[in-house]
């Protein structure tokens, strides 16, 4: 039996294979990227692939659409994108089943038990990934439930982003939020949280023509009077939803302060963060003119203290 991961995160591909008790007879293939699964397959039987969705160049959409079919292969999409559409989808081009990330114990058990595959309770634990790709694996997730908390409230399908994580030269993060402020078709939204060793900022950059129609779904009216509240209660959403799945993960609580519209004047971040500071960045958009790009800044404390949380994971 030849049992393919493919995933571009080497953490997820990792624990998975810790995963996997393999029995004499069973071969582990590795594919960091949708086009390295779809040249595996075609090279080589593949019996059983574990399939993420959420990857650069060719996603596991595609792959799915592109499969081979010379030989019968059983696909478990294996993602962090809970959204009921995209489980919907993937069943719909063909795969065997999907979980969702984290894989929990008791349902990769049973999963691998209907797939002839032993499951080894002692694979989860990583020690020789740094933090910095841990955390980023956190963000995945974090990402792909704030979508669904999205999609669920404004009823479209969010298209899932790879996020950006690591650190910011103090220029180019001026750079970053001058752009922002100075663009004619954006509507910026900044909005402080605070925790126990865990601060920082975020940047909501609204744009679309879409924006009234996800304001109507919220409830809102769409006359000039309300834009501003729309935008407002737009951006929490956004960050509240990815924030709030991040520090369940991390075990951390935080508050999040009322956002406020960017009119050109100073954000905090350019005269509270270091010469280098920690970011996360992704995009959001939904296939009706909507789009959200989000940057979240932590200060050099809050760093820190991720980096602490990621080396006893």
């Amino acid at each position: 039996m030849n049992i393919l991961i493919c995933d571009d995160s080497a953490l997820a591909r990792n624990a998975l294979a810790r995963s996997i008790e393999l029995l004499p007879n069973q071969a582990l293939l590795f594919a960091k990227n949708g086009r390295e699964a779809l040249e595996t397959l075609v090279s080589n039987p593949i019996d059983v692939m574990f399939l993420d969705l959420t990857m650069p160049d060719v996603d596991g959409y595609q792959v799915l659409e592109n499969m081979p079919h010379e030989h019968p292969t059983k696909v478990v999409v294996v993602s962090g994108d809970v959204q009921i559409e995209a489980e919907t989808r993937c069943m719909n081009l063909g795969a065997y089943c999907f979980a969702r990330k984290p894989f929990s114990a008791s349902y990769a058990s049973e999963i691998f038990t209907r797939l002839g595959l032993v499951f080894s309770s002692n694979g989860q634990h990583i020690d020789t990934v740094p933090p910095h790709v841990k955390f980023k694996e956190l963000t995945n997730i974090a990402l792909g439930k704030g979508a669904a908390i999205v999609s669920d409230a404004i009823g479209e399908f969010i298209h899932l982003p790879i996020p950006t994580v690591g650190n910011l030269e103090r220029n180019e993060l001026e750079m970053m939020l001058g752009d922002s402020l100075s663009r004619e078709d954006v509507v910026a939204v900044t909005q402080r949280f605070v925790g126990s060793g865990f601060h920082g900022e975020a940047l909501v950059c609204l744009h679309g023509n879409g924006i009234g129609r996800v304001g109507e779904q919220l409830g809102f009216a769409t006359d000039d009077n309300s834009y501003n509240e729309i935008v407002l209660n737009v951006a929490n959403l956004f960050v509240s939803s990815f924030m709030r799945s991040l520090c369940e993960q991390m075990d951390v609580d935080i508050s999040l302060r009322q956002p406020v519209v960017l009119d050109g004047k100073n954000m905090s971040s350019k005269s509270t963060f270091d010469d280098q500071t920690f970011t996360v960045e992704f995009v959001y958009h939904s296939d009706h003119e909507f789009e959200c790009e989000v940057l979240f800044m932590l200060d050099s404390e809050s760093e820190g203290m991720v980096n602490q949380i990621m080396e006893s994971i």
